[in-house]
């Protein structure tokens, strides 16, 4: 069995007006952009959002801190694109307005760490392409944890 080396990977707040908040964290804090205004629409968002047009806009920002470790401190916008007439039947992401992403090994081992320790799966593991797999989970207060694995096949 191989070992589950676990980092965090971002913290992604879900915003009305990407533009707007892209520009103030890049003030603020003094960020750099990785990529801006990129649209996904996937499997995954379909069934975080339970729709199946589901879309985000997305802005991937770091501090130079970041730049210089070559990971971690990265800051992802995500503006949700549901149609209107689903906006409501939306689940909870975007009410909550943030999640945290975790970069893991194994990404069944750790969903099952979650369930046995009172947390929730959200969604099923989702094959994004380029090797990697991805799923939602919440903790037991109902925060949401974003799941990455590189599947090493």
């Amino acid at each position: 069995m191989k070992e589950n080396k676990i980092n965090l990977r971002h913290t992604g707040i879900y915003v009305k007006d990407l533009a707007r908040m892209a520009a103030f964290y890049r003030e603020v804090f003094q960020m750099y952009t990785i990529c801006e205004n990129i649209q996904q629409a996937d499997t995954l968002l379909a069934d975080l959002f339970r729709a199946q047009d589901a879309r985000v806009k997305i802005t991937k920002l770091i501090t130079e801190q970041g730049k210089v470790n070559g990971n971690g401190d990265m800051l992802e916008l995500l503006e949700v694109l549901v149609p209107e007439e689903k906006a409501e039947k939306t689940p909870q992401p975007i009410a909550a307005g943030l999640h945290i992403a975790f970069g893991v090994r194994d990404i069944e081992a750790t969903r099952a760490a979650i369930l046995a320790r009172g947390g929730i799966s959200v969604t099923r593991v989702h094959d994004m392409g380029h090797g990697n797999l991805c799923c939602f989970c919440r903790d037991p207060e109902g925060n949401w944890i974003e799941l990455i694995a590189h599947n090493e096949v």
